[in-house]
């Protein structure tokens, strides 16, 4: 496993650390199955995690990863100009022009049931590996790690109405998807936006009521193609360094 690949997983495992007091003093080590030991005391916990992103495009492979690459490549890229002394205000603007215009491209053919069909996959073939899993841990977590470009959702619930919501929703299709294989102690979810980990569901904090039916992205609500153009301006100031 390449180190980027580790480091990103360990990203979000460090999320949902420092989201959990309860979790304090546990030794954690990394592995590959599964990703994270975490250890207390003789008692071993067996963390997996695994991506399930909202983007994906026609193979069901991750759009968002992809994007997110494309970001880290475009800041460093003008940030390494600045530095030296070449940036190219008018450059970059495009730069960032394009990714906007991309991500809203993709958040408007969001498709929801493609989201949960995926999500069911992923969870099924890694809940295989549990009892592998389980003759070196004395219980078994997923995290699962879900990709979206931005946190303006629109939700739908059980009685028809609808809602706006800032993070990324948990639907009762995702519940059942995670309420079904009793070997696994502890579903954790966060979602991951722009390189940044939040904790979205805990099944380890009680039970959950929600009556969520969907969800899309508030962006694939409105008709028609929507394009940014950035225009940038010379205010005359110069920048004191």
């Amino acid at each position: 496993m390449s180190d980027e690949k580790k480091s990103l997983e360990r990203n979000a495992l460090d999320a949902f650390l420092q989201s959990n007091r309860k979790l304090k003093g546990y030794a954690v080590d990394e592995g590959e199955r599964p990703d994270f030991v975490l250890t207390k005391n003789g008692h071993k916990i067996g963390v997996e995690h695994f991506r399930a992103d909202t983007i994906l495009n026609e193979h069901t492979d991750s759009e968002n990863m992809k994007f997110d690459g494309q970001r880290k490549k475009m800041y460093e890229k003008h940030h390494a100009k600045l530095l030296n002394d070449e940036f190219d205000a008018d450059a970059s603007a495009k730069d960032i022009e394009i990714s906007i215009n991309q991500s809203l491209n993709a958040v408007s053919k969001f498709d929801y049931k493609t989201f949960i069909n995926n999500l069911k996959g992923i969870f099924q073939h890694h809940a295989s590996k549990v009892p592998e899993y389980k003759k070196k841990c004395d219980e078994v977590w997923f995290l699962i790690d879900i990709g979206i470009e931005n946190n303006h959702f629109t939700v739908k619930f059980d009685n028809g109405g609808e809602t706006k919501m800032n993070a990324l929703p948990i639907t009762g299709d995702m519940i059942n998807i995670f309420d079904k294989y009793k070997e696994i102690s502890r579903v954790i979810v966060c979602s991951r936006c722009l390189g940044r980990y939040r904790i979205v569901y805990d099944s380890g904090s009680g039970k959950y009521s929600y009556k969520i039916r969907s969800f899309t992205y508030t962006e694939a609500l409105i008709p028609g193609s929507r394009q940014i153009k950035l225009d940038v301006k010379d205010t005359g100031k110069e920048v004191e360094s």
